[in-house]
């Protein structure tokens, strides 16, 4: 990849000025036969190309940033959680967080371990320091078109984690890191429908673990075998083409989000906005 000033970099921004171009172009990218089965393209779609690669959490607040911190937080809303939806969550105790987010190497599988409750309070809408991402383009192009604005510009990224012959990713300890879960996670069901996958930012410094925005792993230059990423930006102005190509296929609200709320929302897509597209 080649960044504006010529250099190598694992980013790489590509304008489609049509959403028939963006099919063509995701599909050279998700088809390469050479791919091994473990690097997977996964994808995101945002609304607006503008926006940064942040998560809601970052976007909530920056002052959250210790792993500690964030999980001490879930661990209080937990009863609350667990009074609405009659699921029971495993989440450690306060000394047991404290102790394990200052544990370099076991950290990783211990977090593993807690994605049934972090994914589930991604999924539902509190703020969380996972991005989601989709092994589905289209359904990262409904996220992004769902709510877009004609005059602007919506972004799908694409994110291959380890784009070599080993599996295996490289890094210095005190170096930012990507790590990802998915896609066989007991969680909310909306995981399934989404076809989702997550990664977390991860730095390891003054002797625990603290959450790093995506874009300092993104934004690196070396290590062109891992963590790369395309930013593919297509006119706003296709959305009602793109939300009734999908609708064919029965990707829309309803079917990703299933309650009342994404039924609403659907018919009125129907009803009220493809309609006026037509007239």
């Amino acid at each position: 990849m080649i960044d504006e000033d010529g250099h190598r970099g694992r980013t790489e921004t590509v304008h489609m000025e049509s959403w028939e171009k963006f099919q063509a172009y995701v599909e050279s990218l998700d088809n390469d036969p050479s791919r091994k089965v473990w690097d997977e393209v996964w994808f995101r779609g945002q609304g607006d190309a503008e926006w940064e690669l942040h998560s809601t959490l970052e976007r909530r607040t920056p002052k959250v940033r210790a792993v500690s911190t964030y999980l001490n937080l879930i661990s209080e809303i937990k009863p609350a959680i667990e009074s609405f939806t009659g699921t029971t969550f495993e989440l450690p105790g306060r000394m047991e967080v404290e102790q394990t987010c200052r544990e370099y190497d076991l950290f990783e599988n211990w977090l593993r371990q807690s994605m049934t409750y972090l994914a589930h309070l991604r999924h539902c809408g509190f703020p969380s320091p996972l991005l989601d991402w989709s092994k589905s383009p289209y359904v990262a192009a409904y996220f992004a078109f769902a709510r877009a604005e004609a005059d602007s510009n919506v972004a799908i990224f694409a994110y291959r984690e380890r784009a070599n012959s080993t599996g295996l990713k490289i890094g210095g300890s005190d170096m930012p890191q990507i790590v990802s879960f998915g896609p066989i996670v007991k969680t909310h069901r909306r995981h399934f429908r989404q076809q989702s996958r997550y990664t977390a930012c991860l730095r390891w410094g003054a002797d625990q673990w603290f959450f790093e925005p995506h874009e300092s792993v993104f934004g690196q230059k070396d290590n062109l075998q891992q963590d790369l990423l395309w930013k593919i930006t297509i006119p706003g102005q296709e959305r009602m083409k793109v939300l009734s190509y999908l609708d064919k296929f029965n990707l829309n609200e309803f079917t990703l989000f299933d309650s009342e709320e994404s039924l609403l929302e659907m018919l009125a897509t129907r009803v009220i906005d493809m309609r006026a597209g037509r007239s």
